[in-house]
């Protein structure tokens, strides 16, 4: 007597490509030629596309790095700022140079 043991499950999975960008610019048009007779979806779509083009996710990358730098410029200044003024409060001069200034 034989036992018949069962086969391997085969599946016929064929990936497919997927372009962002095609597909970013379809919805683009669409959006475009049924601006008149838009849904509340499409509304919220549009509304969240822009959101995302905002966010960092636009072409524009230098734009995000210059924010970065600006901001990271700003820390330093204020971290130098009251590093100073903590010197010269632990010095002990700050109570003279406030006699001067009030």
């Amino acid at each position: 007597m034989a036992f018949r043991l069962p086969r391997n499950q085969q599946f016929n999975y064929k990936p497919r490509f997927w372009e962002q960008e095609k597909e970013e610019l379809e919805q683009r048009v669409k959006q475009m030629q049924s601006d008149g007779e838009a849904t509340p979806e499409e509304i919220k779509e549009r509304i969240s596309m822009r959101f995302k083009t905002r966010r960092g996710y636009s072409p524009e990358v230098g734009y995000r790095d210059a924010q970065i730098k600006k901001s990271n410029m700003t820390l330093v200044a204020s971290i130098a700022v009251l590093s100073f003024v903590s010197y010269l409060i632990l010095e002990g001069s700050f109570a003279d140079m406030l006699r001067y200034f009030f």
